[in-house]
């Protein structure tokens, strides 16, 4: 059993993102979705899926800025993805000029002037969905507001994820008749399958409770080493699950937990011979975080141990994994507020350490968070319907602005 591909070659990427071909999937004219990265791209894959079942014959067009986000896009909208084209005039034209979109959609914060300028110029809608905009980034593109110019100008809808994202918006220039609360629309995402490795990890944490450590940044990982050998020191000792963000982490996450003597197996290494035992499983592939979630009876959340302002955590919540996070939290505020119950803060490894140990031995401290993420994804449903019917009525409005 192999691993899937976690990312696209770097240099084909860069090139076809350059010089976009004329030759390339045959659903030009229709709906281009764009999400720069995997968070973004699995956004837009909730989206596409919608309007696909709302109006089977209307073609889809899906692009990602990133090698990861590519490499996703590939396997799971074979023949209906491009790579994003560099926001440079020429590459820009020789995009819209192949694909010619009626609407496009761009998820989360993906505003770049060029193709927005080129939008407004062929008078094709655009549509923001899950709309974010944190403080930092609206201070940032009000000192940038000339370089932007008559850029918002394209911008036809904004649905916002919270009443703050939309003042933001408006903050930085949006008209405030164009933007609206849509809501979040990873509260829409179906629960994941278990990934293809489920019973053999099983296996190897040999009745241990599995803790799931996601989207962790490179500098955060010597910090979920201290959390397993503290968690370790008592019984029934914990089982890691280590699944590092960015993929040149992999390699470095390996030799730090060899480092400190623990028996590794690397998601991608899977083949026989089997290992008898194992301390860490190495999740080195891309597209396969939100399922393994579900396996463990807790999450450690990653981008919040580091000031990089916390990652994803409606997806381990979703997978039932009550989550422990770290004081950087900027950019999911909003959701810890509405999952309170469920997610715990913690200030270092000593009180990550202490805030994991009950749910991962506690059957009933989990059964009370997930009955927490229960009623909070019942209450914040409808996210992907608002964003689908939007998408919709502008791409058959045939007018910016309607």
């Amino acid at each position: 059993m192999s691993a899937l591909p976690s990312e696209a070659p770097l240099f084909p990427l860069v090139v076809s993102r350059l010089f976009p071909s004329a030759r390339g999937p045959g659903n030009s004219g229709g709906v281009w979705i764009q999400g720069v990265s995997v968070g973004e791209v699995e956004v837009a894959l909730t989206l596409a899926e919608l309007l696909a079942s709302l109006d089977p014959g209307l073609p889809l067009l899906l692009t990602s800025t990133t090698p990861a986000g590519v490499g996703l896009l590939s396997r799971r909208r074979p023949g209906a993805w491009r790579p994003f084209p560099l926001d440079v005039p020429s590459s820009v034209r020789r995009f819209f000029d192949a694909t010619r979109p009626r609407l496009l959609v761009l998820v989360e914060t993906e505003l770049w002037p060029a193709v927005l300028g080129e939008a407004r110029r062929r008078a094709i809608p655009v549509l923001v969905v899950n709309a974010r905009l944190s403080e930092r980034s609206a201070r940032r593109y009000r000192r940038i507001a000339r370089l932007f110019g008559s850029s918002w100008d394209a911008l036809t809808r904004v649905l916002a994820r919270t009443r703050e994202d939309a003042s933001r918006f408006e903050e930085i220039g949006v008209p405030s008749s164009r933007i609206a609360v849509g809501g979040d629309l990873k509260f829409d995402r179906a629960p994941a399958p278990e990934p293809p490795f489920a019973e053999r990890l099983r296996r190897l944490a040999d009745g241990r409770p599995i803790l799931v450590a996601g989207s962790i940044a490179e500098s955060e990982i010597p910090l979920v080493l201290e959390v397993r050998r503290r968690l370790a020191l008592s019984a029934p000792g914990v089982f890691l699950v280590l699944a590092p963000r960015q993929p040149e982490a992999f390699d470095a996450a390996e030799r730090r937990a060899g480092a400190d003597g623990l028996a590794v197996v690397r998601r991608s290494r899977l083949e026989p011979p089997e290992r008898e035992s194992a301390d860490v499983f190495l999740l080195d592939s891309v597209g396969e975080l939100a399922g393994t979630y579900a396996l463990g009876e807790a999450a450690l959340l990653g981008g919040s141990f580091a000031p990089k302002g916390g990652h994803n955590v409606l997806e381990p919540l979703r997978a039932g994994a009550p989550v422990v996070h770290g004081p950087s939290t900027g950019n999911i505020r909003s959701a810890l507020e509405a999952a309170e119950g469920a997610v715990f803060a913690a200030a270092d490894a000593r009180s990550a350490a202490e805030a994991l140990r009950p749910l991962l031995v506690n059957t009933e401290a989990r059964a009370r968070a997930t009955a927490v993420t229960r009623d909070l994804f019942a209450g914040n449903a409808g996210a992907a319907r608002t964003a689908a019917e939007a998408a919709l009525q502008l791409a058959f409005s045939g007018a910016p602005g309607a």
